[in-house]
């Protein structure tokens, strides 16, 4: 899987990777990535052309994410899930 970097319009520097699930019946179209800053993760699913691209669109991938956890309880990767008692 493609792993990219790149320097936001907030200036902040962000580790973009794909995450290892999509829906099931959209595995060969499309695509959930991470995007990673020091202090925020933010998620967004693309079709799979927009990404495998030389040079995606970065800031627009970055507009339409929603951050981590906001989506249906994704986390991320290294974070335990909570659960009450």
């Amino acid at each position: 899987m493609i792993e990219r970097a790149f320097i936001g319009p907030d200036r902040r520097f962000w580790l973009v990777r794909p995450r290892p699930t999509t829906r099931r019946h959209e595995e060969s179209t499309n695509v959930v990535l991470e995007f990673m800053a020091d202090d925020e993760t933010r998620v967004v699913s693309c079709r799979r052309d927009e990404w495998e691209v030389p040079a995606p669109d970065f800031a627009d991938l970055l507009s339409r994410s929603v951050p981590g956890g906001a989506s249906r309880g994704v986390l991320r990767l290294h974070e335990p899930e909570l659960h009450e008692d």
